[in-house]
């Protein structure tokens, strides 16, 4: 991974899809972090000696549909929860693809391959497409869209943000109360100040995730948050932003800025504060903060629960994929796609009737 990552990075920036979760620095703490003894394959196509294709990937074995099976996966998880292979564009990135499918077609040693978290239109769903219309089973499985926010650069359209009215109303409405006991206080943070990431993990524990055991310094995800905070500070895209009034931490959010878009992998509020609507408010000083940098696009990451819908109708589809190939891939697919829906449709049917 440490041999390939320079290549890789200048794969990134001129690729379709340059994202900070598709980054070697991404993938590497990822799997220090939650698949430490992992087997790892990093597929690699090139044409005449230059990368044009990274696919990193997971062996491990595992189940579908309660079927054993020999897996290669994406190294992904619910942290961040996106994925997808880096590729050039233009007609060497599509000989890319087809050259990454005919390796793994003819490697050995799996069942099933597993990409799950998706983007629409990524590199893995036309690689499982080229699978496809090569006679292997394949399986789309839809997942909640991801919300996305057009910064606009014209204050007057930034203004009608959010969308939803109410929340508008009611976010002019909370500046104007806290603004009689103080100002708020928005800082950005784009280096991995110890300080400050404490002064976030602390907000985020003390609140419902820390009850619930999600929070990172609950988790077990601190090391890979920690080491994503300082490579990414490293290679100039960590931006921790927070948001203050009369000293007291009202919400922050972990994020990074990446050539024309902000991303918000994680969020945090201070529950004491909820009457005035602090996870709102940090997302409008954000949105404008961004606007003043030329950023063009703030991406919530995750799914489009209804308080991301708010500020925004846009939302980009996610997808899971799954190739399928030999006698326990094909025996998979079959409980997993038709037998299991067959027999749920069957006692739905007979439970009706009776």
């Amino acid at each position: 991974m440490d041999g390939l990552a320079d290549e890789w990075r200048d794969l990134c920036a001129e690729a379709v899809d340059d994202q900070p979760f598709y980054r070697p620095e991404w993938i590497r703490a990822h799997i220090r972090t939650f698949t430490p003894g992992a087997q790892v394959r990093a597929i690699t196509a090139r044409m005449d000696g230059r990368l044009h294709l990274v696919l990193p990937l997971l062996e491990e074995r595992g189940t579908f549909n309660k079927i054993p099976v020999r897996k290669l996966r994406a190294p992904v998880n619910c942290h961040g929860g996106r994925f997808d292979a880096v590729r050039s564009s233009g007609l060497e990135g599509d000989a890319a693809i087809r050259a990454t499918w005919e390796y793994l077609k003819d490697l050995k040693g799996w069942d099933l391959l597993q990409f799950g978290d998706t983007p629409e239109g990524s590199t893995v769903s036309q690689l499982a497409r080229v699978a496809a219309m090569d006679g292997f089973r394949t399986l789309c499985v839809p997942d909640r869209p991801n919300p996305f926010i057009p910064v606009p650069a014209d204050s007057e359209l930034l203004n009608q943000l959010p969308r939803n009215p109410k929340l508008r109303s009611q976010l002019r409405q909370a500046r104007h109360r806290l603004a009689e006991g103080g100002q708020l206080k928005l800082s950005r943070v784009d280096t991995a100040d110890r300080e400050s990431l404490d002064r976030f993990y602390k907000l985020e524990v003390s609140g419902w995730k820390g009850r619930a055991g999600t929070a990172i310094l609950r988790n077990g995800s601190l090391p890979f948050y920690d080491e994503m905070a300082h490579a990414a500070a490293r290679f100039g895209y960590f931006t921790l932003y927070l948001l203050e009034w009369k000293g007291e931490l009202l919400a922050a959010h972990f994020a990074f800025t990446h050539r024309d878009r902000c991303y918000s992998p994680i969020v945090t509020y201070n529950e004491d504060f909820r009457q005035f609507a602090p996870g709102h408010l940090i997302i409008s000083e954000i949105l404008r903060d961004c606007a003043t940098r030329g950023i063009h696009g703030y991406d919530i990451t995750g799914q489009d629960q209804p308080w991301k819908m708010k500020w925004t109708t846009e939302a980009r589809a996610v997808n899971h994929h799954f190739v399928f190939r030999g006698t326990l891939g094909s025996l998979a697919h079959t409980v997993g796609c038709k037998l299991r829906p067959a027999i749920s449709r069957f006692l739905k049917r007979n439970t009706e009737g009776t």
